[in-house]
């Protein structure tokens, strides 16, 4: 296939319409969209809706995950024989937002001395990071997931656990009979809308108190560091990240936060995920990985 070709369809994705794809390519419209045609009639399947802005079809996610590893070892072997641009290796990364505030700091560290590499990070919940490394949108992902995406290898990085926490004085206002918590109405914080830590550990008390469901008022805080504020503070219940929680508050003496022992702790079991097939930048990023991650358990 025409690289081209190739490159036309990762800048339609990535810029979302064809006027400013082609500008990036420095190349007319008509000529750009001729290159989309042709690698649709090469792969005999439409590879994108021309929609607003600009999406890859089934058959389009996986020819552009094709796209950006051929891009990407072009790039990089014509650097290698002096025939590069100057420019730098892209490493498009899926990082969920509690790695991205704690351990992986370390792998910024490690980037920020690169001169050959750029990181463009996309933060994701870390059950659907996967979903950008199946698209082709990102070379590697940080992810719960131990199966591999097709065209990636695996390897296990460690746990980060997280306990359910509440300000004592909203726990006091949201209390049964018997003074447990009354999830019904106990106001919960989910960092997003498809964060599943407070929803699993309320379906699994609804399914130890007998009833249906649990249905209490959500807030909405996508920010790790806002997100302790916002349970500090008394928006809600949450699951923090062990690292978040104040020692005072597991030994049960903090004044004002406590843990929530009613409801079980998660551990989330982390895995680095990347194309098989990379270039030598891809390669130090995996390092950096993990030995940013050595003291995960």
């Amino acid at each position: 296939m025409n690289t081209d070709h190739l490159r036309a369809l990762a800048a339609a994705v990535d810029e979302g319409t064809f006027d400013a794809a082609s500008a990036l390519l420095g190349i007319s419209g008509s000529a750009f969209s001729q290159r989309i045609k042709a690698l649709e009639r090469d792969a005999g399947q439409v590879l994108l809706a021309r929609t607003i802005p600009v999406t890859a079809t089934p058959a389009g996610e996986k020819m552009l995950r094709l796209a950006r590893q051929v891009i990407a070892l072009e790039d990089d072997t014509r650097r290698a024989l002096g025939r590069g641009t100057g420019g730098r290796t892209v490493l498009p990364v899926a990082v969920n937002a509690d790695s991205l505030a704690t351990w992986f700091v370390e792998v910024l560290r490690q980037a920020a001395t690169w001169d050959d590499a750029v990181l463009q990070l996309h933060m994701e919940d870390q059950e659907h990071t996967h979903d950008l490394l199946r698209s082709g949108a990102v070379v590697a992902a940080i992810t719960e997931h131990p199966t591999p995406v097709s065209g990636c290898t695996v390897t296990r990085l460690g746990t980060m656990d997280y306990y359910p926490a509440a300000a004592t004085a909203l726990l006091n206002q949201f209390r049964d009979g018997d003074g447990s918590p009354d999830f019904g109405h106990l106001p919960v914080i989910d960092f997003g809308t498809r964060d599943g830590l407070q929803r699993s550990r309320l379906s699994e008390h609804a399914r130890t108190i007998g009833v249906p469901r649990l249905d209490p008022p959500r807030h909405l805080v996508p920010s790790s560091e806002a997100y302790l504020r916002a349970v500090e503070a008394g928006l809600g219940w949450g699951m923090l990240l062990t690292d978040q929680i104040p020692p005072s508050v597991t030994e049960g003496t903090h004044p004002d936060l406590e843990l929530i022992t009613a409801l079980n702790p998660s551990r989330v079991t982390l895995h680095w995920q990347r194309w098989t097939s990379g270039t030598p930048a891809l390669d130090r990023l995996t390092e950096a990985v993990h030995l940013a991650a050595r003291h995960m358990r």
